[in-house]
């Protein structure tokens, strides 16, 4: 077998896989000043079990004189070309502009910052800078409620992508919690394929489909609990996390009041 056979063979492989997409994810993550890296691990909390996440992405930025609040992205990665991914949506999410911002899994300390900072009496909660941020709205206005991949049955891609993301923010906030760290946990599905979104209007008896490069999916993780989970392609993923990043120096700005002085890492 000559070495040139082997690289075709092994390029084969790889074009089947999803780790190519994990390191484009990880270079446009890089791009945007955020620091990343592969093979953190967590405590499923449906099985006990350890798993490994795709990427995760830190927007944190801070220094020892800096509030300690960070904005971190759990990534899961899914590499299906040949399929389409789609959102099924709504236009009545049943929960308000506060609700989606609360749906974000984070720290105790960060969620009470937050929290607060959405109290403070010169706005409403619904009504405040947070809420009108990206990282806490649906793109449009339509909201998803499932997601699968077209032109297949078997839909446990989908998912296991939606469990795994969601619970991975929320294991992961809640063992970073246990420091006192003030940190935000956005849970990200990237995938290289189209994605459209499916929505019924009123007094309309046939869906509207439209290819969109960003949706916005409320996961329900138990009785009463939802978790906002970001869709993404790859495409618009260098906009999105642009956005991200200046967004979450903004976040860090509205809660530095609400949280305590800084005296540890910023919860990596």
């Amino acid at each position: 077998m000559t070495s040139a056979s082997l690289e075709d063979r092994v390029r084969k492989w790889l074009s089947d896989q999803g780790y190519p997409l994990e390191m484009r994810v990880a270079r446009i993550t890089g791009a945007t000043g955020a620091g990343w890296d592969h093979g953190r691990v967590y405590l499923d909390p449906v099985t006990g079990k350890t798993r490994e996440i795709d990427l995760m992405g830190y927007f944190d930025r801070a220094t020892w004189s800096d509030p300690p609040f960070s904005v971190h992205v759990i990534f899961e990665c899914k590499h299906t070309r040949d399929k389409p991914w789609i959102l099924f949506c709504t236009d009545r999410p049943g929960i308000r502009p506060r609700g989606f911002v609360r749906s974000v899994p984070a720290t105790t300390h960060a969620k009470g910052a937050i929290t607060a900072t959405l109290k403070e009496a010169h706005r409403t909660e619904d009504d405040s800078p947070i809420t009108s941020m990206d990282m806490f709205r649906p793109p449009g206005g339509l909201i998803g409620f499932n997601l699968a991949r077209a032109h297949t049955d078997n839909q446990d891609t989908a998912f296991h992508a939606m469990r795994g993301v969601s619970g991975a923010a929320e294991a992961t906030a809640q063992d970073i919690g246990k420091y006192g760290h003030a940190v935000l946990y956005l849970p990200v599905i990237v995938i290289d394929s189209p994605l459209m979104q499916c929505f019924l209007p009123d007094g309309h008896d046939d869906v509207e489909l439209t290819e969109t490069g960003r949706g916005v999916l409320l996961y329900p993780t138990g009785p009463g609990s939802r978790t906002l989970i970001h869709v993404v392609t790859v495409e618009a993923l260098p906009e999105f996390l642009g956005r991200v990043a200046s967004e979450s120096e903004n976040l860090r700005s509205l809660v530095a009041p609400h949280l305590r002085p800084p005296g540890g890492s910023s919860g990596r």
